[in-house]
């Protein structure tokens, strides 16, 4: 590469979204870096969380340490993130981190069944990208912040226009899906 010349390497903005169960919507949203680490970000997504009665929060390995699962636990809910293979129980001051751990060693059914809850993350995410676009038109990178959060916003504003539908058409707003047992 010659001296001078800018550098041909692509940059990435990342989102970061905490996403409502049952009604789909992104109900916490941030922008990093693309080459920051997740974990640290999960502190910024819990602060603008809405007031709430949420049962549990749910993450990939890369939000997993024991300061989210304590701040989870603050907020009253139970944690599962997916611990790295190597992961102990030791508590290390977070008791939430402990029950965590435990819960994914003792009974792993009930940690997957919950944990999984985070494909709906991935869904939304998919969808997202599916209507509004996945690349960026601006170059500065604030630019692109604004961006990332005006399309969270139309997501949202579909959500709401979703079940303001089905309001008026008279059908059942976002419905769990029975599961079949047999």
């Amino acid at each position: 590469m010659r001296t001078g010349e800018p550098s041909q390497r692509k940059t990435f903005r990342k989102s970061h979204v905490i996403v409502g169960y049952w009604w789909k919507g992104i109900l916490s949203h941030a922008v990093t870096e693309g080459h920051r680490h997740d974990a640290p970000v999960f502190s910024q997504l819990m602060k603008k969380l809405p007031d709430g009665d949420y049962e549990c929060m749910s993450g990939d390995t890369a939000y997993c340490s024991r300061k989210n699962c304590t701040l989870v636990s603050q907020h009253h809910m139970q944690s599962f993130f997916k611990p790295r293979s190597d992961a102990t129980a030791k508590a290390k001051g977070s008791t939430a981190w402990r029950d965590m751990v435990r819960c994914w060693n003792d009974d792993r059914q009930r940690f997957d069944e919950s944990y999984h809850r985070r494909s709906v993350v991935e869904s939304v995410i998919g969808a997202e990208k599916q209507r509004l676009g996945h690349t960026l038109f601006s170059r500065r990178a604030t630019l692109q912040d604004k961006e990332l959060r005006l399309k969270t916003i139309c997501y949202n504003l579909l959500v709401v226009n979703k079940m303001k539908a089905s309001q008026v058409l008279g059908e059942p707003p976002l419905q769990p899906v029975p599961r079949d047992d047999t």
